[in-house]
């Protein structure tokens, strides 16, 4: 199966939704997750009753179009010798370990900004006059805030992608400026209009949901993402300066995304967002499958972890937690 998305066969992506059905079926049937429809939308929702078909959908389309959104980035800034699909493949794969994957929330949202911003960073690689690409890129961030407001504590995560890149001239750290106010503006707007009070909590967790693979889920991330790092040294080695740079700018993604999971997860013990760090991780985690030294382990690992994701259905009861 790795084999045929690490092809040059776009049909492959057709399988994508197959396997998000099947995980939305097996959830439904054996309840492993349970679904929570108040949902809490960082500065612009609180607490919304969702229909269940209606939530389970919209996730299951949101995890499609960032798993798409991501294999496209990868083939259009050309990180492999030729197209592979297998980045969709990887974070699907792993997002359904997640319970944000199953109903529409706003971390499985935050990942869509996030991707956006990515694909804006890897675009002002490509041009002279990055204005554009770092008005959007602080756009989508800041959308990124609204959404979870700790994220902002994450802003000098894109400070330093986007140095890593190239130097902030006085005009582009104005677009900046301008392209994170945008939202909070847009939200303060509309606060005004409808006279309600600015003070959405800042930091949100659904106390109650508990991760019954805990330990699988927290093991299997840490370990491709060591898998990730060691084999983007070697590539590093012999890759071109601009996607040195990509490379540079989705590490530095890495550690920020730790650093904010490892504090939800002492502060809260929930683990919603060790699910970001799959994002630049399924970008990284290609050159491991293509290397001579790190390939069988990788192709290994990552057939334990399809295996695991649906056998775990099989594996707890609904009311049992570990």
């Amino acid at each position: 199966m790795i084999k045929l998305f690490l092809g040059n066969k776009t049909y492959v992506l057709l399988l994508i939704p197959v396997f998000l059905v099947c995980y939305q079926f097996l959830n439904y049937y054996f309840e492993f997750i349970s679904l929570a429809p108040s949902q809490h939308f960082g500065l612009w929702i609180e607490n919304i009753e969702l229909n269940t078909l209606v939530g389970v959908l919209l996730a299951s389309i949101v995890v499609l179009l960032n798993s798409f959104g991501l294999n496209l980035l990868v083939n259009r800034n050309n990180f492999y010798e030729r197209n592979t699909y297998l980045v969709a493949l990887i974070y699907v794969v792993f997002m359904s370990l997640f319970e944000c994957s199953y109903f529409l929330n706003s971390t499985l949202l935050l990942h869509s900004t996030i991707i956006f911003m990515i694909h804006q960073l890897f675009e002002l690689n490509k041009r002279e006059d990055g204005r554009k690409n770092i008005f959007n890129a602080f756009l989508f961030f800041a959308l990124g805030v609204t959404l979870c407001p700790i994220y902002i504590f994450l802003l000098p995560m894109l400070i330093l992608s986007v140095t890593v890149i190239r130097q902030l001239s006085f005009k582009e750290s104005l677009m900046a400026f301008s392209g994170f106010s945008i939202p909070f503006i847009y939200y303060l707007a509309i606060s005004y209009v409808d006279g309600s009070e600015w003070g959405s909590s800042f930091v949100y967790a659904n106390l109650d949901a508990v991760q019954k693979d805990f330990w699988f889920v927290t093991i299997s991330i840490i370990t491709f993402i060591v898998l990730s790092l060691f084999s983007v040294v070697f590539k590093m080695r012999q890759a071109k300066i601009q996607t040195n740079k990509q490379i540079r700018s989705l590490i530095i993604l890495i550690l920020f995304f730790f650093l904010l999971s490892f504090y939800q997860l002492i502060s809260f013990q929930q683990i919603d967002h060790f699910s970001l760090l799959i994002i630049p991780m399924s970008i990284l985690l290609i050159f491991a499958f293509l290397s001579d030294t790190y390939g069988m382990a990788a192709n290994v690992l990552f057939y334990v972890v399809i295996l695991y994701s649906v056998i775990k259905f099989f594996l707890f009861l609904p009311t049992q937690a570990v």
